[in-house]
Parts: C-alpha cells; sequence; structure tokens
C-alpha cells in the first residue's frame, strides 16, 4: 500500500472540489475547552473547516457539517501498513479504505492541502496498545514521525446528508445541541490479519421507526465505501451482535446515547464504523505510537457526497 501507484489506485473514479489556497495559518498549540465547542455555523467550505480545526476553531462532531465525505483515520508504524491494509481488506463493512500515505507523509489527494496532523476537531494517540489521551488532543505533529502510515476509512457521517435530504434525518443530528451519534462494541470477533490478531467489530446506531427501515436501507445501500446499509436492526439485530443489554440501557461504549422511543415504533439500527481500528489497535496491543481521531471528530475531504453505483454490500 505504500507504493505511489497503489496509492493512486484507492482513489480511481473519485472527483475532488476544487481547492482554494494551501493553509497559512499554523494550529493554535492551545488545547480545546471543555465542553467542546457547538458545531461551526453554515455555510462552511471543506478548507474552511479544516483551517478552524487547525487554529483551534472547531473541536467537536462533525455530524452535518459540510456535504463532503468524511473519512476516520489512523496511522501507524509502517511495519505494521502491510497487516492493516489486509485487515481492511478483510474487514470491508467496517473498514472500507479510501486512501494510504506514503510514510511520513500527512497529505492526501482527497482534500489538497489539508495536513493530517493538525486538520482534524480532536485526535487519540496511543502507545503500545493504551490510551494517552484519553481526553483527545487538538494535533498531533508532535507524534507523526517520518515512519508514520496514514490510512482513511469510509465514514458513515457521508451519508446522513442523503437520509436527511429524504426525510430520514438521524435522531443525533436534531439534538441540540448536536450529538455524536452511539457508537458500541459488538460480540462479533474481527477477521484478523498479521500483527491484528484481536478485536470487535464496532457499529454506530441510529433509531428509526420499523415502517422506515427498509427506506433507510435503500438510501445507505450504494454508500458502500461509508459502510454501506445497516448490518442489523431492531432488537434481534441488536441481540445477534451481543449488544441487546448495553442499547437497552443506553450504555455506549464511544458517543453520546440517544433516546429509542419505542412508543413511536422506533427501534435500534445499526451500520458498520470506522472506531473499530481503534480497538483493535488496543486489544492487539499494537507497539509504538498509533494515532487516530476521536469518535466523532472526522477528517473532511473535498471528496462531493455522492451515491455510487449500486451493490449489495459485503457480508458483515
Amino acid at each position: 500500500m505504500n507504493g505511489g501507484e497503489e496509492e493512486n489506485r484507492t482513489t480511481q473514479n473519485i472527483r475532488l472540489l476544487p481547492s482554494p489556497n494551501p493553509y497559512s495559518q499554523k494550529r493554535s498549540s492551545k488545547m480545546p475547552s471543555s465542553p467542546l465547542s457547538p458545531p461551526p455555523p453554515q455555510p462552511l467550505t471543506p478548507q474552511s473547516f479544516r483551517l478552524g480545526c487547525r487554529n483551534g476553531t472547531y473541536n467537536t462532531t462533525t455530524t452535518l457539517t459540510i456535504p463532503t465525505v468524511q473519512c476516520n483515520l489512523l496511522a501507524l508504524p509502517s511495519r505494521y501498513a502491510p497487516s492493516f491494509a489486509q485487515l481492511c481488506a478483510r474487514n470491508p463493512v467496517s473498514c472500507p479504505l479510501l486512501y494510504s500515505t506514503l510514510p511520513g507523509s500527512p497529505t492526501t489527494p482527497l482534500a489538497p492541502g489539508a495536513n493530517l496532523t493538525t486538520d482534524l476537531p480532536k485526535y487519540n494517540v496511543y502507545k503500545d496498545g493504551k490510551l494517552l489521551t484519553p481526553d483527545g488532543t487538538a494535533s498531533v505533529e508532535e507524534y507523526w514521525t517520518r515512519d508514520h502510515v496514514g490510512f482513511l476509512i469510509g465514514c458513515s457521517f457521508s451519508f446522513e446528508w442523503a437520509l436527511s435530504a429524504a426525510g430520514f434525518p438521524p435522531k443525533h443530528t436534531l439534538c441540540v445541541p448536536v450529538k455524536c451519534v452511539p457508537m458500541f462494541r459488538t460480540g462479533i470477533p474481527l477477521s484478523p490479519a498479521g500483527e491484528f490478531t484481536a478485536g470487535c467489530v464496532v457499529v454506530s446506531m441510529r433509531a428509526y421507526k420499523e415502517r422506515d427501515v427498509e427506506e433507510v436501507r435503500r438510501i445507505t445501500r450504494s454508500f458502500r465505501r461509508q459502510h454501506g446499509e445497516p448490518v442489523a436492526w431492531g432488537w434481534d439485530g441488536a441481540r445477534m451482535l451481543g449488544i441487546e443489554e448495553k442499547v437497552r440501557k443506553g450504555l455506549v461504549d464511544f458517543g453520546e446515547w440517544v433516546e429509542i422511543d419505542g412508543d413511536a415504533g422506533e427501534v435500534p439500527v445499526f451500520w458498520g464504523c470506522g472506531v473499530t481500528p481503534q480497538v483493535a489497535v488496543m486489544e492487539s496491543r499494537i507497539e509504538g505510537v498509533v494515532i487516530s481521531h476521536v469518535p466523532g471528530c472526522m477528517f473532511v475531504t473535498d471528496v462531493p457526497v455522492e451515491e455510487e453505483e449500486e451493490d449489495p454490500s459485503p457480508k458483515l
């Protein structure tokens, strides 16, 4: 995955929006205040949003921020890159790989001029499988070395625009302030690859009326590089994933809980989630420094959100 030819192959048929001038401002060294700031006002361009992340203006969830493709980030020592690429290939619903960088490079053609070390709202940093930054950090410039390879993985935030436009806005996007989507570790193990010998599938959850599930499935099915259609739905689905009790009690592993209104006929609907690699890093105890996004704080690209050619999603 490190060669230029192989990298370009991962971005074929992706149309980029024109990018204005490269960023001239440096990221503020000041850590973001707590609690998280409210989402940025509309409208924004991808470039201005990333610049806001760089200078410390934005440090919260990126849900429904800008109608372009959003990505999960994982950067790790180059010796693990082949195994991680294989992990993505073996678990395509959880880890739909969009792009991998050259060693040491924090750039990507998905967002010309962007810097992966400064242009996300918040980052997690792991060392030897343990989280070093429980509150997140605003920049990872000091952690990203010449040996790090960055991977960008599709995110379900990318299809939330299509759901909203069709009259099915996710409930967490309607909260004031907007919440981060609920996420759960499931009881389903990943297909292992190389050093990634442990880990489980992580899912995001959005509540919908049971009668609307088929239409929600149809809308999201074509976004196969952003996790595609749901992997499970309803309480039987929660039971199959091994998370029924957690969901009924609202015990999220990542993100924020959003109520399921059973009286209104709502049921939980679950999608693959790009936080899965972070769990694999922790449970496989990957050595060295690994960098990722804070769940819900994604990398915003210049790639327009457009429905991809409909293709049945791979099985979980």
